[in-house]
């Protein structure tokens, strides 16, 4: 009986003590996760605002363009080349300093699973859908190429460039121009039908970011749609493709391409 009764002390220590060692390990699972989110979240709150802001002031300058049917682009020449035109610099320059935030992010955020993030996730589907083949406006190598054009390192930390710095660039640097190329004929065609909806996509993108990312408009503006810009084929892309495919947590995808229109979506 004695043997019997100090097998099962044994076996209680035994027993106790493998409790304790998985729960220590559950225990220290737990909080690396907790510290993994926490990354994260301190992550894409240093870099959502800076990208926030940049969105916010191109999603303004297309919209100023869409609304008048991109008109203020119709008296530029097919060549204009940069530093000849304030408003194609201007806009140029709007779309640099996007990509450049976008780089950053991507630079800075490879150690860095953003996705732990719920703002993070829907970051990363919007940039996602943004680099989509029928969304994007150019090459992706091409617009991150652009991104870099537009960075400037300041201390440890990156930025974009000032717009005259960035003009700069862009009129004497033969790479420089080089990457800016495609966007350069896309702006000074603007105003021609399929380059105006590809702009308009683009924007209703950019603008239901904002919408989602910073609900409370704390740092962007809370502007109107301009959905009876779309054509009927952009419309089709957006609600059908966009926010059917990419961007399914939008929560009012009708603010952004307006009521049902008419025929059968194309397939």
């Amino acid at each position: 009986m004695a043997e019997t009764g100090w097998l099962q002390a044994a076996a209680a220590g035994l027993g106790g003590g493998l409790t304790v060692k998985v729960l220590d390990i559950i225990y220290l699972e737990i909080r690396r996760r907790f510290e993994r989110s926490g990354a994260a979240t301190q992550f894409v709150d240093e870099h959502l605002d800076p990208l926030l802001k940049s969105t916010d002031e191109l999603v303004g300058k297309l919209h100023a363009l869409g609304r008048d049917d991109f008109r203020a682009l119709r008296h530029l020449d097919a060549n204009t080349g940069p530093g000849v035109n304030t408003e194609l610099d201007g806009t140029m320059y709007l779309f640099g300093r996007f990509w450049a935030q976008v780089e950053i992010i991507r630079r800075e955020g490879l150690s860095v699973a953003i996705a732990r993030d719920e703002r993070g996730r829907r970051l990363q589907h919007f940039l996602d859908c943004l680099e989509s083949t029928r969304v994007r406006l150019i090459d992706r190598t091409a617009q991150r190429a652009i991104g870099e054009t537009t960075l400037m390192a300041s201390g440890s930390k990156l930025q974009a460039i000032s717009f005259i710095d960035f003009v700069r660039r862009a009129r004497d640097d033969p790479d420089a121009q080089r990457w800016l190329e495609p966007l350069r004929v896309i702006i000074v065609h603007g105003w021609h039908q399929t380059e105006k909806q590809r702009l308009l996509q683009f924007a209703v993108v950019l603008h239901s970011l904002i919408d989602t990312l910073d609900d409370k408009h704390v740092v962007t503006r809370e502007r109107p749609a301009i959905p009876n810009k779309l054509s009927q084929q952009s419309w089709r892309d957006l609600n059908y493709r966009v926010f059917g495919r990419y961007l399914t947590f939008v929560k009012d995808r009708r603010k952004y391409v307006g009521p049902p229109r008419t025929g059968r979506p194309r397939r």
